[in-house]
């Protein structure tokens, strides 16, 4: 009797340690797993959408890593963008988590539609630079000087004109802002390049890739015929009087998305600065231009390489507080009312 009774507690301890070591084993799996937002639960799907032009451009390495545009995995599911009103609905809707946008638009956005929605990362710096097209060399806007006493014409809505107009300003330049053309307001971006390419605006405030798409179709990468572009690159300009850089893009969640799917945004967020950073890599760019082209993102390979040259240093992944701090700078220059402290997303 005492030798059965010896044999159920040895078989009774045998249980009771292997127990207590696959509990330990759990607990240690579990802080593996957290990740940067200390929470253990199981990675989930992310609907990600995406915008065409720079703050689209670095997510085409994530796209093309991930079975491309009709492929998605466990992970992910990818939505392409024309126009921002659209993104700004399907994220507003649920129907998409995350979506690029412009940092005005995004600002906007939490005031007006998701008071918590949480901007995650600037990914687009300066796009904006001012271009000439003149008769003469003598004519040629080549320093931000020569537009004293000029007129320099962009798009109404947007960031072009109010950063060029709070630039000017800055540095005493005398210059004439206008987005009317014969009469009629030039809307977008695209208005004023198809004005620049008919021959009708001397000096513009454009961004990229609209300008790379001009100098491609005219054959004008520096002189075509008596037709001039000079490029002067706005984020020269705004160091002269800001420490923070011009932050054109951001990537932005859906407030309920992101309150309870942490662990999943954050590793999101890894895999997307991943991502960015390679495509802004000057080195990458053959291959950056390539992804680019294949997500659509820009429709063709030449624009993707000269636009990827031209935003050299502007394709970038910025978060935390020194997303926070330039972002406040800013906004603060371009006239956008400030967003709560909570807007600012912590991993």
């Amino acid at each position: 009797m005492k030798k059965l009774i010896a044999l159920t507690l040895i078989i009774i301890s045998i249980f009771t340690l292997a127990s207590c070591s696959i509990f330990h084993q759990g607990e240690n799996n579990n802080d593996n797993n957290s990740g940067s937002s200390g929470n253990s639960e199981t990675r989930g799907k992310i609907r990600v959408g995406y915008l065409t032009g720079p703050t689209g451009m670095g997510m085409a390495k994530l796209i093309i890593d991930n079975n491309g545009l009709d492929g998605g995995n466990q992970y992910y599911e990818f939505k392409k963008y024309a126009d921002t009103t659209a993104a700004k609905a399907d994220l507003a809707a649920g129907k998409v988590d995350v979506i690029c946008l412009p940092t005005n638009e995004a600002a906007m956005y939490q005031a007006n539609v998701d008071a918590d929605a949480k901007l995650l990362a600037v990914n687009c710096l300066n796009s904006l630079f001012v271009i000439s097209s003149v008769s003469t060399d003598e004519e040629a806007i080549n320093t931000l000087e020569d537009l004293e006493g000029k007129t320099i014409y962009t798009c109404k809505n947007g960031t072009p004109r109010v950063v060029i107009e709070y630039i000017l300003k800055e540095l005493g330049i005398n210059a004439e802002v206008s987005y009317t053309i014969d009469g009629k307001d030039m809307v977008t971006p695209a208005d004023v390049s198809a004005q620049v390419m008919a021959g009708n605006i001397p000096n513009a405030v454009l961004p990229e890739p609209l300008i790379s798409t001009i100098e491609i179709t005219t054959g004008a990468s520096s002189q075509l015929g008596s037709v001039y572009l000079r490029c002067i690159d706005l984020s020269d300009e705004w160091a002269k009087i800001n420490e923070t850089p011009i932050t054109m893009g951001c990537l932005v969640a859906n407030g309920e998305f992101a309150k309870n799917n942490k662990y999943t945004l954050n590793a999101f967020l890894d895999e997307y600065k991943a991502s960015v950073e390679f495509i802004g890599n000057p080195e990458n760019i053959n291959s950056a231009a390539d992804y680019i082209q294949k997500t659509t993102i820009l429709p063709k390979l030449p624009v993707a390489l000269s636009a990827l040259r031209g935003l050299e240093g502007s394709i970038a992944y910025i978060d935390g507080e020194e997303m926070k701090n330039a972002l406040v700078n800013f906004y603060s220059a371009i006239g956008v009312s400030l967003p709560a402290e909570s807007f600012y997303y912590e991993k």
